[in-house]
């Protein structure tokens, strides 16, 4: 599958547009020599300022940042307060083209709240349309097209001709984000809108994503001839462009046309042009891609030790970036490799691997819907059976009531009849009777339905917990941590920049402190949902928790396992984890103890999980009168796992937690 990059626009004079591949730029050549001096005056200043937008129209988004940063800094110090913002948001835009979120928000937003920045039109066009390029990237495209609506707005408001030849790069993206919806007659309809527009700045680099997308919806729509037509078009105008990431995404579209029309020896030489493009990049999340289609293409031209190769390397990049969809389509190559062989064992693997990272990349937010709606449902089934029980019960209640009645009346107007009513009173006895019974009956039914939807509604508790555990260890060690760590980077640029920062104590302790706060934050991203626990199992991960607590020297924790070569469910595996972390917490806190012992017997179908330590003991009448939260908790989830827990406690001696499982509920 292509990616094709969003609308990227920056005016740039003409002058520098630079050459073919392979020449240099003397204009380049120049201004380099220019900042080399580093002279603090506005030459430099102007210096940087066009090699931040040489390098950037080039597709070199970190040697443009690099020089965006400088421009921004001499800015400040020649006191060019209305230059400020938009080199702020120049900054945004280069962080956002290298795939860095949170910076480029973070100037994105700081842009607009410099001088002069709220009156700014052309800066508020180019801001909403940064943030459409930020949501495309992360394929919210419903919010993209929002940001988009705004810059349309602003800019059929304005009659300044500067700012209205944004207008071509703004319907490009909506076309772009219409197409990845799937409104493609919509998308095709703003497309060809934005080819209308001439003469505007950067002109061939965005006739070129336009004719791309364009090649793409009829290869969607099946109209090859008209695909051909914009794929021929875009190669065209690339030849005159010295723009190293047009050209690969370029080839990876040629691969994909290819492809289509099953020429698949044209569509091998695009896509390893596309993928060498991107190597030259150091583009890594543009690499994974163009890895993969070779692999494919390899594949069907029978090729299958290049097939693999490749395969392995678009793993190799997926891990790296974590793109679990090149994972999962380049262990699902690998199964359809392993068949062909014959090689049934290592399909397998690579199936299991290929459903996993597929199933990793589900939407988190879907699963938490997906979970709360089955809650509701499943609470709302049981009051509904409840309700009817009820008024079922109600109503023989009603009918005891009339029968009694009957029976009184009865005997009041048929005393003569002593023998007749004695017969009727004794026979409505045994109905009252029976029906009291039936009446019980129905009531512990009642009691067995609330007592089921107590155990549904834990279910949906525990799942809750551990499932808002694993999104904030996630958006611990993704959000806080990746900031902690770009502050590192930064207190090390400083370091470096400025040695005299080396000598200062406050300097010092100040890079200490952030460093010990980001190594407090992995171990509590650690605790919530250990990474050991997913992917070596319960053993491992309760082995890692007794090392951790042994080396603080205050208490030896040691494990003993039996039986248990096989791991247990997932939910279950968590549940276990949960259980010994709290009693290990709360030998650690009120136990006063010095040693303590896990062991894990497997035998048949049955779990025995027992925790000792030789701590002071307690009253263990003292759990059920106090109730206290924590044991509370270890009760809840035994039982949730339908199993027992026995607590034996001596003072002076210690204490023994003894559960049994039955393999089934693992």
């Amino acid at each position: 599958m292509k990616k094709i990059t969003p609308l990227i626009w920056l005016l740039i004079s003409s002058t520098l547009l630079g050459t073919a591949y392979g020449q240099t730029n003397p204009y380049k050549d120049s201004l380099l020599r220019v900042t080399a001096l580093n002279k603090e005056d506005t030459n430099t200043y102007k210096a940087i300022n066009f090699l931040y937008r040489l390098y950037f129209n080039e597709g070199d988004f970190r040697n443009s940042l690099q020089y965006c940063k400088k421009a921004l800094m001499l800015s400040d110090k020649l006191g060019l307060k209305e230059k400020q913002a938009r080199t702020t948001y120049a900054i945004g835009l280069n962080y956002t083209n290298l795939n860095i979120y949170d910076s480029a928000k973070y100037y994105l937003d700081k842009c607009l709240q410099l001088p002069g920045a709220s009156k700014d039109t052309h800066l508020l066009v180019q801001y909403n349309n940064t943030y459409s390029i930020l949501y495309n990237y992360q394929s919210d495209h419903s919010t993209a097209i929002s940001y988009l609506m705004k810059a349309v707005e602003l800019l059929e408001a304005v009659k300044s001709p500067e700012i209205k030849a944004i207008m071509p790069q703004t319907y490009m993206n909506l076309c772009n984000n219409l197409l990845a919806e799937n409104q493609l007659e919509k998308g095709i309809e703003y497309g060809k809108k934005a080819l209308q527009f001439t003469g505007y700045p950067d002109e061939e680099r965005h006739r070129i994503l336009v004719h791309l997308d364009l090649m793409d919806t009829y290869i969607k729509l099946n109209k090859a001839a008209d695909a051909g037509h914009h794929l021929d078009t875009a190669v065209q105008i690339n030849k005159k462009l010295n723009n190293v990431v047009m050209a690969n995404l370029v080839h990876n579209n040629q691969g994909i046309y290819y492809e289509y029309i099953n020429d698949l020896p044209a569509a091998l030489i695009a896509y390893k042009a596309a993928y060498h493009l991107a190597d030259s990049l150091e583009q890594k999340l543009v690499q994974g891609n163009p890895a993969n289609n070779i692999a494919r293409i390899q594949y069907k031209l029978g090729k299958y030790k290049e097939a693999e190769q490749y395969a392995h390397i678009a793993i190799g990049i997926g891990n790296t970036t974590r793109q679990m969809t090149v994972l999962s389509d380049a262990y699902s190559l690998l199964t359809s490799v392993a068949k062909t062989k014959g090689d049934y064992k290592k399909a397998l693997e690579f199936a299991t691997l290929n459903k996993k990272y597929a199933d990793s990349s589900t939407n988190s937010a879907t699963q938490k819907v997906t979970l709360s709606l089955e809650s509701k449902y499943q609470h709302q089934k049981k009051e509904k059976e409840i309700a009817e029980l009820k008024a079922d019960s109600a109503e023989k209640e009603l009918l005891i009531v009339k029968r009694n009645r009957v029976l009184m009346i009865g005997g009041l107007s048929a005393a003569i009849l002593l023998l007749s009513i004695g017969w009727l009173y004794r026979n409505s006895k045994q109905k009252q009777t029976i029906a009291e019974k039936e009446q019980h009956l129905q009531q512990e039914q009642i009691k067995f339905l609330e007592r089921q939807q107590q155990v549904v509604s834990l279910q949906s508790m525990l799942n809750g917990q551990e499932t808002e555990r694993t999104r904030i260890a996630k958006d611990l060690h993704d959000g806080l941590g990746g900031l902690f760590s770009t502050v590192k980077m930064n207190f090390s640029v400083l370091q470096h920049e400025h040695p005299a920062l080396k000598e200062s104590p406050l300097f010092q302790k100040s890079y200490e402190l952030v460093d010990t706060a980001s190594g407090e934050l992995r171990r509590v991203a650690h605790n919530m949902m250990p990474e050991v626990l997913m992917k070596l199992g319960l053993i491992q991960a309760v082995q890692d928790m007794c090392a951790s607590i042994s080396s603080g020297k205050l208490l030896r924790v040691t494990l003993q396992a039996y039986g248990m070569d096989k791991r247990l469910n997932a939910s279950g595996e968590i549940m276990l984890y949960r259980i010994l972390q709290e009693l290990l917490n709360n030998i650690i806190k009120h136990a006063q103890a010095t040693e303590a012992i896990i062991q894990f017997n497997k035998n048949g179908n049955r779990l025995t999980v027992t925790v000792e330590d030789n701590g002071k003991g307690f009253n263990t009448q003292d759990i059920d009168t106090a109730r206290h939260s924590g044991m509370e908790s270890v009760k809840n989830r035994v039982h949730y796992l339908n199993g027992n827990i026995n607590i034996d406690s001596q003072k002076g001696v210690g204490t023994t937690v003894l559960m049994e499982f039955l393999n089934t509920a693992l």
